[in-house]
């Protein structure tokens, strides 16, 4: 019989599991003999273990057992425990007997002198005592941690193999096997020095449970999951037929629609529950970044040099990759939605790394302002990121006076609409604003919008989109003046309805232009 004790040496973290490899020696006889592999953990996946050994030794045979016998060293340990514990006993009886010597009353024949030399004596070899105690319960509290850790590894499962050695000697081994109980997620950082570019930092939360510390190894990120769930789908016939009940299928839909936002609103208490149960302090860590592997399927990010990934719910922070990217920065207002003007960087949308809806916290010149969703939307040509409200600007909008007239020929009705907007620099520096106001977009031909003075901004016609550059000296307000008329039959009533701006589902992240989420049916608005 022999024992192979293995300790963990690489481990290529997904984003959910781990594959884990450990390394060990062990001693073989020439012949057949049984092996007992440790290092396995209730959380890995026992049916994933591989073993591997050099060559020379051939197996006949692998199975799982439990290590329910006491090791050699955990008795050693229970021993060391019960010689500590009486040494504490048999100084503690001395400080009773120095305690006890020290009334005199009771003894005949004894000195002034050496009453003195007693007493002079007696505080000095107590506190000695003392200390000795406490240093024996420390020791004793740091063997019986020890024999705790002993003793989770005596319930640990144990692969045992029967092997078969050419000749004695000092064998090589690894084993692998798939970690449940660990995992990483993304962290992303924006971060801006005002200047011609912005950079988007990459990081890795690295998490594991595994009930062992990971001490000194080698650590690779992988972005994708070992999983047999990523197959091609497959299209199965679509039929048409007539309904035959409009109103009962509305109906239908209506509740199963109802169903699916009160899941998604109960899913996503039920994920807030488990999020704030599983909020932990972070482990903040500055490291080199990775190297970068393209693979097939995954992409890989190999952390430089080795490190420690603790055991716990705390996560251990790597830096994988920037990217730094050219960016026009403007100041931007747009008053007819918000009185407030923000500071602003625009990236062309190419230039941006493959991002699926990501949370990014925004450092401006090192501090934190926020963080925003970043998303690689290839259907539009600029990515806007908000740094942050410009405080050195003061921005107020309001509605002048309506116009509101009837052409008796045509029988129509006209109102006509001025607004006014005035942008104070509160700085010392000259600066520019750019300024986004809006028309609305007739979709009725029986409905007409004219602009009168758009002020010299530039006009988007197919979605009403104005927007204008307006330079503002130090200490000074301009005012921009936006005028247009609405015309319709004066017999009918205009409706006026807001498109839904493109959002990110709270719970799955999916892309959503309407209330509800395409593919979790969560509602967007709560």
């Amino acid at each position: 019989m022999a024992d192979l004790l293995t300790q963990v040496k690489t481990v290529n973290v997904f984003r959910n599991g781990a594959e884990v490899i450990r390394t060990g020696k062990t001693e073989l006889k020439e012949g057949m003999q049984t092996l007992y592999v440790h290092g396995l953990t209730n959380t890995a996946s026992n049916d994933t273990a591989r073993l591997y050994i050099e060559e020379g030794v051939s197996c006949a045979n692998l199975r799982f057992e439990e290590a329910d016998k006491e090791n050699a060293h955990s008795k050693e340990l229970q021993e060391k425990i019960a010689l500590l514990e009486k040494q504490i006993e048999v100084k503690e009886m001395q400080l009773t007997l120095w305690q006890n010597n020290g009334d005199f009353t009771s003894h005949d024949n004894v000195s002034a002198t050496e009453i003195q030399d007693y007493i002079e004596k007696l505080p000095e070899r107590m506190e000695k005592l003392h200390k000795e105690i406490v240093a024996l319960g420390k020791e004793i509290r740091d063997l019986q941690k020890e024999a705790e850790e002993e003793l989770q590894k005596e319930s640990l499962p144990v692969l045992v193999a029967d092997v078969t050695a050419d000749h004695d000697g000092t064998y090589a081994c690894e084993l692998h096997y798939h970690e449940n109980a660990a995992g990483w997620d993304p962290v992303y950082e924006i971060r801006s020095e005002k200047e011609e570019e912005i950079e988007i930092r990459m990081r890795g939360e690295i998490r594991e449970d595994t009930n062992e510390d990971w001490k000194d190894v080698k650590v690779s990120l992988f972005t994708g999951d070992p999983s047999t769930d990523d197959v091609l789908p497959e299209l199965l016939p679509l039929y048409l037929n007539i309904q035959e009940n409009i109103a009962v299928g509305r109906a239908r839909n209506a509740r199963a629609a109802g169903a699916m936002a009160m899941k998604a609103s109960m899913d996503m208490e039920d994920m807030m529950v488990m999020e704030e149960a599983a909020e932990v302090p972070m482990m903040r860590m500055e490291t080199q970044e990775a190297e970068v592997q393209n693979e097939e399927t995954m992409t890989e990010y190999a952390l430089a040099g080795n490190r420690d990934i603790l055991k716990g719910n705390k996560g251990t922070m790597a830096d994988l990759q920037k990217y730094v990217i050219p960016a026009e920065y403007n100041i931007v207002t747009v008053p007819k939605a918000d009185p407030h003007a923000y500071l602003v960087a625009s990236i062309k949308t190419v230039d941006l790394p493959v991002l699926n809806a990501v949370e990014a916290g925004i450092y401006l010149k090192g501090r934190y302002t926020g963080s925003i969703y970043l998303d690689s939307d290839m259907t539009k040509e600029k990515v806007d990121i908000t740094l942050g409200k410009e405080e050195r600007v003061h921005v107020s909008f309001k509605e002048l006076a309506k116009k509101n007239s009837t052409t008796l020929l045509k029988a129509q009705k006209v109102v006509e609409h001025q607004y006014e907007t005035k942008i104070t620099n509160l700085s010392d520096e000259d600066i520019t604003v750019l300024l986004k106001d809006q028309l609305p977009v007739s979709q009725n031909k029986d409905i007409t919008v004219e602009a009168l003075d758009l002020g010299g901004a530039k006009l988007d016609k197919d979605y009403g989109m104005l927007e204008k550059k307006i330079d503002v000296k130090a200490k000074e307000t301009e005012t921009y003046l936006l005028n247009y008329k609405v015309m319709w039959p004066k017999d009918k009533r205009i409706q006026q309805t807001r498109a839904y701006r493109r959002t990110f589902c709270p719970v799955c992240g999916a892309p959503v232009t309407g209330r509800f989420c395409p593919e979790c049916g969560s509602d967007t608005s709560v």
